[in-house]
């Protein structure tokens, strides 16, 4: 069973390696390829001095499957099996897909870094056989079979392992540039028709989506259906300090009208000058805001019910109309060092809108309701400030009394919405927007090499930028551990020493040089082209990833610390209700008493008598622990000659009923002595059951629970 088990795994292995490797050019097929992909796989991917450690020690897995073989006391066919799958997955390979008259011609060709092509055909065809299809050796080096798709062939030379579909033949790897500069070297490429690709293998989700035109409106994926779909097409490379990246959508233009997309508005240089000459990362994007009308104005359509008329008829503005449908087509974000140190608390979000004014009077409606609300609500435990800076009126949602770390500020400037993560950022940022701003991010340095540079004359549909030696910096040690659990992972008991040092170089080696990273997106008449670039070191580029993950610590720390404390501060105000509620009911029952004493020892005949002979203010009779559910009174009083003169120690007198009505565990209970005592409800079930307290339960609207 286990051998077998194996088996099966290896196949699937080796199957899934020929699926998704990178492809081949096939000349003479009937029609375009539905779906082209070409990598040098992982032993001719070419190293760079800062990553060629671990791509050494990546290579060595090969000899680690082999020490497993061991260690786990497999059978050897197994491991051959395994480290089959492993040459399959790290081959150079091509793939190749293309329908024809017949059906398809697919064509998957891989010249493995290891292993023998011809043991490798050999063990494919074994491990077809297992799973119920038999390859019939030719006696050219090929041998044939029936696949589920059509004949199939699987053949070997010198170099190579193919399996191929149809009328398919095998040729050399042939990298596409598809754009890339030409003094980068081709390292990956891919072409892929998703309409097509759809059309073949989901023709019923295909009809389904074309016959109900309303669930493409705005959708991206209309970009990739129908007669004017987009095809994408992609290469990667390097050149000797760079990795390049290249995308091209093809027909994007009218694929955009075709699903009712709006086409992204142009960014200029002259747009740039509101970000500050210290940001560190930067995107400049269309918003899509109407795809995102639309989609909800099907939604609501479909469900053939409109819960926004109801909010907007609390809130008083029309959230769509007044406020969403206001936000325009263009947003840019930016983290820098002014407006908060660089980390993810200096964000900042522009968006433009599309009528200021009408925005402004539907956010004062907003935040007047809001405030409103959080008054009633939560006992004004939020609330929206406001504040001019510099002749902008800004607005900070705070928290009084509660040490949350978060203010987020917001405030409509030059035609924007501009939304900050704190107080300090949104000042930096409506600095960075005035007229004695001198210097923009159009100054940095860096970025004026990886984008000005590069920015087209008509200007960029999107623009991207990552300050990469700052977040290098940041990622080191995460980076460090990493490859230490790569260098581990490489060596084994029997060869502890097959890995020997650090696989990273030292930091100054490893963060000297370091290339910001950055992309922009441009039209080429109705092709939608987007140029990635970045350092060319595998290594720094994760590094810059995991430094953007140490910038969250920065909002990690401080809500670890308010998650602590927030439990501590909820029992201490919970513990400051109970103890006026039980100041709150030992009051009522004073002034029962001196009520009483008073006038011949007879109580009065409601609470309000006690209101109006000024024994107690009407405030007095409002509960710390919530108003009572069902909208009783929160406190009720036992109106009676023993309430007043009994001064029995179990006689029950008042209650905080709005706590019994809202499912406390614990209630404050007074007595005809004035004693007050905090009880569970078992017992105070057991002292409404005596004698003495009989129709206590009805005279305080308790209900019976």
């Amino acid at each position: 069973m286990h051998s077998k088990l194996m088996n099966q795994v290896s196949l699937t292995l080796a199957c899934t390696s020929l699926g998704v490797s990178a492809v081949v050019t096939a000349p003479g097929m009937a029609q375009e390829p539905l779906l082209e992909f070409h990598s040098v796989g992982l032993y001719d991917w070419p190293a760079n001095a800062k990553d060629q450690k671990v791509m050494d020690a990546f290579k060595l897995m090969r000899d680690r499957i082999g020490d497993l073989v061991l260690e786990m006391d497999m059978d050897p066919m197994q491991g051959e099996m395994m480290q089959m799958g492993w040459d399959l997955l790290t081959a150079r390979s091509s793939l190749y897909f293309a329908p024809d008259e017949n059906g398809m011609n697919a064509s998957f060709v891989l010249t493995p870094g290891n292993g023998n092509p011809e043991a490798m055909q050999q063990q494919l065809s074994g491990l077809a056989m297992m799973g119920g299809m038999e390859f019939v050796d030719q006696g050219d080096q090929t041998a044939e079979a029936m696949g589920p798709m059509g004949p199939m062939t699987l053949g070997y030379d010198e170099n190579r392992l193919w399996v191929a579909m149809g009328d398919a033949k095998p040729t050399q790897m042939d990298i596409k540039r598809y754009g890339l500069p030409e003094d980068v070297t081709p390292l990956m490429s891919g072409r892929v028709d998703i309409n097509g690709m759809l059309n073949m293998f989901a023709p019923e989700m295909v009809e389904q989506m074309q016959s109900s035109p309303e669930l493409m409106m705005g959708n991206p994926l209309g970009m990739f259906m129908g007669p004017d779909a987009a095809i994408v097409e992609f290469s990667a490379g390097v050149d000797a300090t760079q990795t390049h990246m290249m995308s091209r959508l093809i027909g994007a233009r009218q694929a955009m009208q075709q699903s009712e997309m709006s086409t992204p508005a142009l960014f200029g240089t002259d747009d740039l000058r509101s970000v500050p000459q210290d940001t560190v990362r930067l995107s400049a994007m269309q918003t899509n805001m109407g795809m995102a009308l639309q989609s909800i104005e099907q939604a609501l359509a479909m469900s053939g019910e409109n819960p926004l008329e109801e909010i907007n008829a609390q809130l008083g503005v029309d959230l769509i109309d007044d406020v969403l449908a206001n936000i325009g087509d263009r947003a840019m974000y930016y983290q820098s060092m002014s407006t908060g140190g660089g980390g993810l608390t200096s964000a900042v979000v522009l968006l433009e809108l599309r009528d200021a004014n009408q925005m402004g009077r539907a956010h004062r409606t907003l935040v007047n309701k809001l405030n409103e609300l959080a008054e009633q609500e939560i006992d004004g435990y939020a609330k929206v400030q406001s504040r001019q800076v510099d002749g902008v009126e800004v607005f900070t949602m705070t928290v009084p009394g509660l040490p949350i770390p978060f203010e987020p500020s917001w405030a409509i400037n030059q035609g924007q919405l501009v939304i900050t993560m704190s107080p300090v950022s949104i000042e930096a940022a409506l600095a960075q927007m005035s007229a004695r701003a001198s210097q923009s991010v159009l100054d940095n340095a860096q970025f004026k090499s990886a984008i000005v540079s590069r920015m087209p004359d008509e200007g960029a549909a999107a623009i991207n930028f990552m300050d990469t030696p700052r977040m290098v910096a940041k990622g080191y040690g995460m980076t460090n551990l990493l490859t230490s659990a790569i260098a581990n992972m490489a060596r084994s008991p029997e060869y502890p020493e097959r890995v020997q040092g650090s696989l990273m170089p030292g930091y100054t080696a490893f963060t000297n040089g370091v290339l910001p990273s950055g992309s922009i997106s441009k039209w080429d008449g109705d092709d939608l082209v987007t140029h990635y670039f970045g350092d060319r070191s595998m290594l720094v580029q994760l590094s810059a990833g995991l430094g953007t993950l140490a910038d969250m610590q920065g909002l990690i720390v401080p809500a670890v610390g308010v998650g602590a404390l927030l439990p501590a501060l909820g029992q201490a105000r919970e513990r400051a209700n109970q103890l006026k509620s039980a100041t709150q009911v030992r009051s009522l029952i004073q002034a029962l008493m001196v009520y009483g004493a008073g006038n011949g020892g007879n109580p009065p005949s409601s609470m309000q008598d006690l209101i109006d002979d000024g024994f107690i203010t009407p405030d007095l009779l409002v509960s710390p622990m919530g108003s009572a559910f069902d909208g009783g009174p929160d406190y009720t009083v036992r109106l009676t000659k023993q309430a007043v003169d009994s001064y029995n120690a179990q006689y029950i007198v008042a209650i905080d009923r709005a706590a019994y009505m809202n499912g406390e565990w614990e209630v404050n209970v007074g007595f005809a002595d004035a004693h007050v005592e905090m009880l569970e409800l078992y017992r105070l079930e057991e002292l409404l059951e005596m004698p003495l307290n009989e129709g206590a339960r009805e005279e305080l609207q308790l209900g019976d629970f």
